[in-house]
């Protein structure tokens, strides 16, 4: 045994050459897991009581069957008489008939119980992702992610609802069939209980190990899930730089190491069962012993025998379900704490006393902001002072890295300063509700985002109540309207994954268009022009003249085409702000209206 558990314990090393992972989440105990999500089983409370009477019933039902049983021995067959067998036989019938009828309502009560459960948190963890701030996604992979909203999610269920209805069902089954053991004849019982501690060493003997083994699992399935959704989303990266055979070593890599752990599981199991047979064949045969001396003592009938061996059967089932509940319930935790990792993410939530952003007229103002992203070594920003005002046009500059995306990310309260305030239209940003400051502030963001879905679609995304004539009326604000018209389908075209089909500059225009429908009082643009030559990006940039007249736009950028559209630059160095005049020379800047 000592040898086995050694290459067991082996087979959980991780290979070197292995991706980096997300790290684990600390253990959680069963009663942890217990307590953490209760809450969500809780309005389910009496549903789960109703499922009880019948976990109850069931058992109930097989003893009575077993003490009939007893009567046909001998009753009928010992001494050879058919006459009770009628009234028997319609009994046998009855009870039949009657545990159909439970199960069938006990099948149909979990099904609706798990499916509510399994709905509702599904749906919450999904909720609980989209509202985590950006910078959380960021370093997250999504495949990881995904397989945390399925897989994880699952595990949940799995453990509050079916495990736990099986540990219920078996210890009902035990307590029911032990007293039936017990009444039927004593000394027997508790003879045939001597084996339930070495039941139970056992199965916390090889808990841990599938614990650890299931962990690894479902680590390296988050991993190969992240690995293949990253790869085949880049297909056309990995091609043109002909990296599809470290692709494939890649996605190798991480189904070996899947594999791994699952002979590793198997090598448990194939210890684990065995001792679980050997110990439940001990108990049998040191029951059938003594029920040979019972039945020569006359302590037992021949039908109290069988009907005693009968209840033993039924009385060892749920103790090897109990010992083989406690492996699964660690294996279950492993997802688990996966799933309470990313619920533990805290996301940004309105502070006491918020109130909704109404009638905002653009008027923004960072006051020597510094911010510092969670876990990171170094603030993204350390004295930042911005003054955006409805009607103007200012360009955020400086180097990659000094903190101008950061900046759009302070206005939306996807990141809060550590220092400083952001106001709007002369509050404090924390003092409105996040759902309404957003609604204020429209970012495009510097990739980008187009849904598989047609150009109407896509641009009424950001008010789906909008009609056809508002969609290509900002459209045309976007200059975007000539070219969508010369798509086979005109507005109906459908972009594809992506949006490949379109250049890049058309993508930026329909991301632009997408944000002017949405007429919020500040616009932000994150480095718009990126990827495009000088001729595409003023085809993008133009519209901002008119999108100004009565909204304040923030142009994050280091291109010299998009400075020249700004009314005033601010410079960003090492985490500080610059403010400079914007460049006559490279083009006449636009005059915001009064």
């Amino acid at each position: 045994m000592a040898g086995m558990t050694g290459r067991i314990a082996a087979s959980l090393r991780p290979d070197h050459d292995d991706d980096p992972l997300v790290e684990e989440a600390p253990g959680l105990t069963i009663p942890l897991i217990f307590r953490r999500f209760w809450p969500r089983l809780r309005p389910l409370r009496w549903w789960l009581l109703l499922s009880l009477v019948f976990l109850a019933a069931d058992p109930l039902i097989q003893v009575a069957e077993i003490a009939l049983f007893e009567r046909l021995v001998d009753d009928v067959l010992v001494p050879a008489d058919l006459s009770p067998l009628l009234k028997i036989a319609l009994i046998y019938v009855g009870l039949n008939l009657l545990s159909a009828v439970v199960s069938g309502l006990d099948d149909y009560l979990s099904t609706y119980v798990t499916g509510t459960f399994l709905l509702r948190l599904r749906t919450d963890t999904f909720k609980h992702v989209l509202s985590l701030p950006l910078h959380v996604h960021e370093r997250r992979r999504l495949g990881d992610l995904m397989s945390r909203l399925n897989g994880d999610v699952n595990e949940v269920e799995d453990f509050m609802v079916g495990q736990l209805a099986s540990t219920v069902d078996s210890v009902l089954r035990l307590l029911i069939f032990g007293t039936a053991l017990l009444l039927t004849q004593w000394e027997l019982a508790l003879a045939s209980f001597v084996v339930i501690p070495l039941f139970w060493w056992i199965s916390q003997a090889f808990a841990t190990y599938v614990r650890r083994l299931s962990r690894e699992q479902r680590r390296r399935s988050g991993s190969l899930s992240a690995v293949t959704e990253e790869h085949l989303a880049n297909g056309a990266l990995v091609q043109t730089y002909g990296r599809e055979a470290d692709a494939v070593r890649s996605f190798h890599r991480q189904n070996r190491a899947i594999f791994r752990a699952q002979l590793a599981s198997s090598r448990v199991r194939g210890l684990f069962l065995p001792m679980v047979d050997l110990t439940q064949l001990l108990g049998t045969l040191v029951v059938v012993g003594l029920g040979v001396w019972a039945l020569h003592t006359d302590r037992l009938t021949l039908g109290g025998l069988l009907a005693f061996m009968t209840l033993l059967a039924q009385c060892y089932k749920p103790i090897t379900e109990l010992t083989d509940l406690l492996p699964d319930m660690y294996a279950a935790s492993a997802g688990i704490e996966r799933l309470v990792e990313l619920l533990d993410e805290e996301p940004p939530a309105d502070r006491p006393g918020a109130v909704p952003l109404s009638a905002p007229t653009g008027e923004v103002r960072l006051e020597h902001v510094a911010a510092t992203y969670p876990g990171a070594a170094k603030p993204a920003l350390r004295d930042v002072s911005l003054t955006l005002r409805p009607g103007e046009i200012v360009a955020l500059t400086g180097p990659s890295g000094a903190g101008k995306s950061t900046v759009a990310r302070l206005l939306t309260r996807h990141l809060d300063p550590e220092a400083g305030e952001v106001y709007v239209d002369g509050r404090p940003a924390s003092a409105y509700t996040i759902a309404s400051l957003r609604d204020a502030v429209t970012v495009v963001l510097q990739e980008t985002l187009l849904l598989d879905t047609s150009v109407a679609e896509n641009i009424a995304f950001a008010r789906p109540d909008a009609t056809r004539e508002e969609v290509e009326a900002a459209a045309r604000a976007a200059d975007a309207d000539d070219f969508i018209r010369a798509l086979p389908d005109g507005y109906d075209t459908r972009v594809g994954q992506r949006a490949r089909s379109l250049s890049g500059g058309q993508r930026q225009r329909l991301a632009l268009a997408r944000a002017l429908l949405r007429d919020s009082p500040v616009l932000v643009l994150d480095e718009p022009t990126t990827g495009l030559d000088a001729e595409s990006a003023r085809r993008v940039l133009d519209p901002l003249r008119e999108a100004a007249r009565d909204r304040a736009v923030l142009l994050v950028t280091h291109d010299p085409v998009a400075v020249a559209y700004a009314d005033r630059t601010v410079r960003i160095e090492a985490g500080r702000t610059v403010e400079t005049p914007a460049d006559p020379l490279v083009k006449e800047p636009h005059v915001p209206s009064s």
